[in-house]
């Protein structure tokens, strides 16, 4: 279904090597009875970094991002509030194929007037994101990870690593096929729904993509993927219908 503020924006995300667990042996001694083996200790979770309150980390964050185009909406848009949170939220949504639209309210899109889909409502947001500087937004991913990573275990996932789920997000993205015919709405309530059942049956991601058109989900799967080659992940091949 059309929604008239339904926009995400694509993340990227580094992965990180699995820590080693080190194996002691007891020795055994001439003529001594065989040693008892004990198990080995639980290994300790690292402690989450403290997060900064976000009137402290908005202004780093914001400093860093806002190097990495020269957009002026770009500026625009780094100027809200809760940037840590409102990242980690957003690539959690993406990754379980939910529409953040509650995060990107302050990405105003021109409310659909008719049943001809009009992608050209999304080019300034999809040239936005295609100006974004790829390598410089892996460093600042990196450089980010240990308060990204607390972030994200305050949302409620204390066992769960943010490198996966950010993997998932990314790769969502990329995998979404593209359809370079335009598909054809009709009304539903106060929006429009897609006339061809299977396409109305894609998840959120997938159909907010088609919703762009295929110039501009082009563009930001190519992002994407600079992103993606950024921080040594391999992803899929991007797929046409």
């Amino acid at each position: 279904m059309e929604n008239k503020r339904a926009l995400w924006i694509p993340i990227a995300v580094l992965a990180v090597a699995v820590a080693a667990v080190a194996v002691w042996f007891l020795r055994r001694k001439p003529e001594a009875p065989v040693p008892v083996a004990q198990a080995p200790s639980a290994v300790q979770k690292p402690a989450d970094a403290p997060l900064p309150p976000p009137e402290k980390s908005d202004v780093q964050v914001r400093k860093d991002l806002g190097a990495l185009s020269s957009r002026p909406e770009w500026a625009q848009w780094l100027g809200v509030s809760d940037l840590l949170d409102r990242f980690v939220v957003i690539v959690d949504n993406v990754a379980e194929d939910v529409n953040p639209r509650k995060q990107l309210d302050f990405v105003k899109v021109t409310p659909l007037q008719s049943e001809k889909l009009d992608t050209s409502r999304y080019d300034r947001i999809a040239d936005v994101l295609a100006s974004i500087d790829a390598k410089g937004a892996a460093q600042v991913v990196r450089d980010l990870h240990p308060l990204l990573e607390s972030a994200y275990h305050k949302l409620g996932y204390p066992d769960r690593s943010f490198d996966q789920v950010a993997t998932k997000a990314l790769k969502r993205i990329i995998d979404t096929p593209v359809f370079d015919k335009p598909p054809r709405l009709v009304p539903k309530g106060a929006n429009f729904a897609y006339a061809d059942d299977k396409l109305e049956a894609l998840g959120p991601v997938e159909k907010l993509l088609l919703r762009m058109g295929s110039r501009n989900t082009r563009l930001i799967q190519g992002k994407a993927r600079e992103l993606a080659a950024a921080l040594d992940l391999r992803v899929a091949s991007q797929k046409v219908r």
